[in-house]
């Protein structure tokens, strides 16, 4: 008995195809999560891949030395060598022109703000653009006060208009405050100010990260450290 139903179905999921080829059958494989790197292959691992494309990545940066700076440095080089662009909101007007080489500068739009309200405002103007696969938004100075006064609708409105534009988004947090992100990690580095005399690729090789929260489940995922 069992082999002659397991025959029926067979063969009726045969004829099924003849008819009807263009039916799915069976239980649909989610399509590949699409990723972009983010210019230090160990945060690339860490997140399955890189940077997924059309989502939040949120980067919690508490503390100083934590090497938020470096990655925002490697993404700005990474998107330089494949001849693109990136948009950075810096929240508290403190990004540093003088530490990245102005060739790279090149491919920068760089949006100075005196507070959170600001960058939230300047945002979403960005993502309503095309023009920027890789849009960071730093927040990692801005006080809390200001930080908790940012309604967590903003970002439902801000995931809305990723998904049209399937851009790329990058927020250094101090606190873990984006809702909704698909991705977290924690910097857990604490760089000295001999970073500052070091190259880019050997400050790297210091960075060290703890996976919070993946696009691999709907909650969060149990750390996992690397670097």
């Amino acid at each position: 008995m069992v082999m002659r139903a397991t025959n029926n179905i067979v063969e009726l999921r045969q004829l099924l195809a003849e008819r009807f080829p263009h039916l799915r059958q069976g239980v649909p494989v989610p399509a590949a999560i699409e990723t972009r790197s983010c210019g230090v292959p160990e945060l690339d691992a860490v997140l399955g891949g890189g940077l997924p494309r059309g989502e939040f990545t949120e980067l919690v940066a508490d503390g100083d030395g934590s090497g938020s700076a470096q990655i925002i440095h490697a993404c700005l080089r990474q998107v330089a060598a494949e001849g693109q662009f990136l948009a950075l909101v810096d929240g508290s007007d403190s990004f540093d022109v003088t530490a990245v080489d102005p060739v790279v500068l090149s491919r920068l739009l760089w949006v100075r703000c005196a507070d959170a309200s600001e960058a939230f405002k300047a945002t979403d103007l960005l993502l309503r653009d095309r023009n920027f696969p890789l849009v960071i938004l730093d927040l990692k100075l801005n006080p809390a006060a200001q930080l908790r006064k940012i309604s967590g609708s903003v970002w439902h409105r801000y995931g809305r208009l990723i998904e049209q534009n399937r851009a790329t988004v990058l927020v250094v947090t101090p606190f873990q405050f984006v809702s909704g992100a698909a991705c977290r990690v924690r910097l857990e580095s604490r760089l000295g100010l001999d970073a500052l005399s070091k190259s880019p690729e050997s400050v790297k090789s210091e960075l060290r990260f703890t996976l919070l929260r993946s696009t691999a489940a709907a909650g969060d995922e149990p750390a996992v450290q690397a670097g």
